[in-house]
């Protein structure tokens, strides 16, 4: 029986975000992509390229539905179109049969604000067990 690691439970969620190696260099050019679920420490997502384990990638996602969870002024809909922010960094990259990547990330640093909110958006749309 295999032993669940993860501190956060994982959501199914498909949506885009857009994200960047970070390094000294100039040269780093933003992909676009999306992602297949989402934790409060983490996400997988879809990569043309391969990155080496440890790489830091700056990440900007789109989370539909969360804007009402974040502390903020104004209209929801404002927050809505805000991206969460974060820097992950690539723990997992397995090649699938299309020859694109999984790339597993773990958050390393994440407004406090917006992991709130996230880790709110995430309990409130938990999927029910499957039978």
């Amino acid at each position: 029986m295999s032993q669940e690691r993860r501190q956060y439970q994982r959501i199914p969620l498909e949506a885009s975000l857009s994200f960047q190696e970070l390094s000294f260099h100039k040269g780093g050019v933003p992909s676009s992509s999306s992602y297949k679920d989402v934790s409060g420490g983490g996400l997988l997502l879809d990569s043309a390229q391969a990155f080496p384990l440890g790489t830091l990638l700056k990440l900007e996602l789109r989370v539909p539905g969360w804007g009402r969870y974040q502390n903020h002024f104004g209209p929801v809909q404002d927050a809505e179109v805000r991206p969460l922010v974060a820097l992950g960094k690539v723990v997992r990259v397995e090649q699938m049969d299309s020859g694109s990547y999984e790339l597993g990330i773990k958050f390393q640093n994440v407004y406090p604000d917006d992991l709130e909110a996230l880790k709110k958006f995430l309990e409130a749309n938990v999927p029910p067990p499957s039978l």
